[in-house]
């Protein structure tokens, strides 16, 4: 008797499926080609913002304007940006929600003043969590009329 028949039964060759492993590192290779990159920067979105035109093709002229200017990352390397509510300089976002209500229950008094919308111009390098900072403190405020733009 051989050693294959050993025990009234056949034995077979043993070895790997190779197809499975090929489709499997071909997906690999696929996905890893197409994902542009696994590294987001903290705080970074790229996006394109209008650039300062309204509807009519006109800057906003009306209306209570916010400003977010970019400020260096210096000593610290925090990135952080300063606020400016119609021209004067607000300390952090816990004023500027406040600063924020006060207008709102000011203009809810006058008719002409309360359907003025509010502009948010970050500027282009401001960070995004600035921009939603900024955006909250105007819908918990109560604005409505949120719109957004870029300085020239």
């Amino acid at each position: 008797m051989t050693p294959a028949r050993e025990g009234g039964q056949r034995r077979g060759r043993m070895g790997l499926q190779m197809t499975p492993m090929i489709d499997i590192v071909f997906n690999l290779v696929i996905f890893f080609m197409l994902m542009p990159s696994f590294e987001a920067g903290d705080g970074f979105l790229p996006t394109n913002l209008p650039s300062g035109l309204g509807p009519g093709g006109d800057a906003p002229t009306r209306g209570w304007r916010l400003d977010l200017h970019h400020v260096e990352p210096w000593p610290d390397c925090r990135h952080e940006a300063r606020i400016v509510f119609c021209g004067e300089p607000v300390a952090d976002y816990g004023a500027l929600r406040e600063r924020l209500r006060q207008t709102r229950r000011e203009a809810d008094g006058v008719e002409a003043l309360s359907g003025e919308p509010l502009i948010i111009a970050p500027d282009q390098v401001v960070e995004h969590r600035h921009v939603v900072a900024a955006f909250d403190a105007a819908v918990d405020a109560g604005f409505k009329d949120i719109r957004f733009t870029v300085p020239k």
